[in-house]
């Protein structure tokens, strides 16, 4: 049944997150005759890397020094997966399409790939975005929970969602409660798109610079301290899972408890800016650049004028001086500095996700739905660990959804074509599957509003 050798090709621009993935494929593909095809791009230590683990010696490496070697080796494989920057990410896209070559990523849908969707359509070629754990099996797992509700004849009155990914408690070692489980560029553009949401009919529109200060305690079973910053789109997910009776849609990072602070306090002194040019004329240092950010005193300590001016507690100046920001260090090898490139310096130095260290993600679906005059509360959690850097909780998260989705194309269980991301039940159902066959699980509660309850609602309506 699977004599034919069909050729996966995996490029990657970094492998901070590939190992459980590569694991993956070249389990499945020594199941079903697959040939595993790895290329490096940008970063050429990649490789190196990967085969020092000794994942298998069925994989083959191919070396990709320009696009032009990409693209001859996109035509020859039966499908791609790409985990590579936006920018990298049209090109490989329109590789795929001219070869006619299907293509899986994590990577978000953007408006440049969505006007891919007719040349899809056409080339019979399936661009499937999103498959990734946040955005990815966010998407699944919600979609599946909501259309089952309106299969039903249910009506979404609420939905909130959430995702994170935080140290173990068990790492911790610093007075952040916190670690760089994912890029520092990331860390630091959270939050600067649309932050949109819908409260009781209510539309909220959050400024970035308000943003850390929104946040909300969010019960999470088996750990501490969690709250909710309400980042992101939700008006995108409530036209994309079909909510629009819904009067309430949110969705939210989640973080530890004290984090939401520091960071706020970062973002108010523009420590998050990337467009502004940082030129010392005094001397350069963490700390001479930190003072400049303040307004000037002659008599009050950098520690007072952090007090005076951002708010700053006892608590907060040492979280500030441990990353650095009093050193009379500075960074060279930059031609133009700006803040977030010192912020992602510091982070990067002091912030290291180390071998042994290991990680945990975690989602939450809330939804609340009408069915036939009576009212549910309905929600589904999931908390994972990771085992360490390498094959950490994330790694997994991300891994096991793109390669669910690989597998699900290549046995022929996906069979849609054009330009997706895993919303429709043709699509996720197999993905699920899969998931659960790898232990991906979330705890389910359901229970009916009490009518107590609902008429207190209505009459506080």
């Amino acid at each position: 049944m699977f004599d034919t050798v069909k050729t996966v090709l995996l490029l990657l621009s970094s492998d901070q997150f590939s190992y459980p993935l590569i694991r993956y494929l070249v389990l499945e593909g020594r199941r079903y005759n697959w040939k595993i095809c790895i290329g490096a791009m940008f970063d050429p230590g990649i490789i190196a890397r990967i085969k020092e683990e000794k994942i298998s010696n069925d994989l083959v490496f191919i070396s990709i020094t320009d696009f032009r070697q990409c693209d001859h080796v996109i035509r020859k494989a039966d499908l791609v997966i790409g985990i590579v920057p936006d920018v990298m990410l049209a090109k490989l896209a329109d590789s795929c399409l001219l070869h006619g070559t299907s293509l899986i990523t994590p990577s978000r849908m953007t408006q440049p790939l969505s006007l891919r969707q007719e040349q899809a359509d056409e080339n019979n070629v399936l661009l499937l975005l999103e498959c990734g754990f946040s955005p990815g099996m966010d998407h699944i797992t919600a979609k599946k929970a909501i259309d089952s509700i309106h299969i039903r004849g249910g009506k979404v009155t609420e939905f909130k969602t959430y995702h994170g990914n935080v140290i173990a408690e068990n790492c911790i070692d610093n007075p952040w409660g916190f670690k760089l489980t994912e890029p520092a560029t990331d860390l630091i553009s959270l939050g600067k798109q649309n932050n949109r949401h819908l409260i009781n009919g209510h539309l909220q529109n959050i400024p970035y610079h308000q943003l850390f200060e929104r946040s909300t305690s969010i019960t999470i079973p088996g750990l501490r301290d969690i709250v909710a910053v309400p980042e992101g789109d939700s008006l995108y997910y409530r036209k994309i899972y079909e909510l629009q009776e819904a009067a309430t849609v949110v969705k939210g990072t989640l973080v530890r408890k004290g984090f939401d602070r520091i960071w706020n306090l970062l973002i108010q002194l523009g420590l998050t800016d990337t467009s502004s040019k940082v030129d010392m004329l005094e001397r350069e240092s963490f700390y001479h650049f930190l003072s400049s950010l303040l307004p000037y005193s002659p008599s009050d300590s950098l520690g007072e004028r952090l007090k005076k001016y951002a708010g700053a507690t006892r608590e907060d100046l040492e979280k500030i001086k441990w990353l650095g920001l009093f050193d009379e260090k500075w960074i060279e090898g930059y031609d133009q500095l700006t803040p977030a490139i010192l912020l992602q310096h510091l982070l990067e130095e002091k912030f290291v996700f180390a071998r042994h260290d290991y990680d945990c993600i975690l989602m939450k679906h809330e939804l609340q739905y009408q069915y036939r005059n009576e009212v549910y509360d309905f929600t589904a959690t999931m908390v994972a660990y990771g085992e360490n850097n390498h094959d950490s909780a994330i790694a997994k998260g991300i891994g096991f959804t793109t390669g669910a989705a690989a597998k699900a194309f290549l046995l022929g269980d996906i069979t849609v074509r054009g330009l997706h991301i895993p919303i429709a039940k043709e699509i996720y159902e197999p993905m699920l599957s899969e998931l659960e066959d790898l232990g991906v699980a979330f705890h389910v509660e359901e229970h009916k509003v009490k009518d107590s309850q609902l008429n207190e609602v209505t009459q506080n309506d």
